[in-house]
């Protein structure tokens, strides 16, 4: 499985996402039931780090989205 990432905007403090290697792992009738994964990343923070509960690890990278950079 390929590293993951999630993005966060710059006002974010916390997040919810699926965890893309635990949905890969199970099967398709199961949806993201159990990939589920959520954290926080505080303001002054760029980048983190977040590990699932099955323990896959999931870096955390604060961007400005390029829409809104125009």
């Amino acid at each position: 499985m390929e590293e993951q990432r999630i993005i966060l905007p710059p006002r974010a403090t916390s997040f919810r996402a699926v965890c893309s290697a635990c949905q890969a792992e199970q099967p398709a009738s199961r949806g993201y039931l159990g990939a589920i994964v959520e954290g926080a990343l505080a303001l002054d923070d760029e980048r983190g780090n977040v590990v699932c509960s099955r323990g896959h690890e999931i870096e955390l990278v604060r961007e400005t989205p390029a829409a809104a950079l125009r």
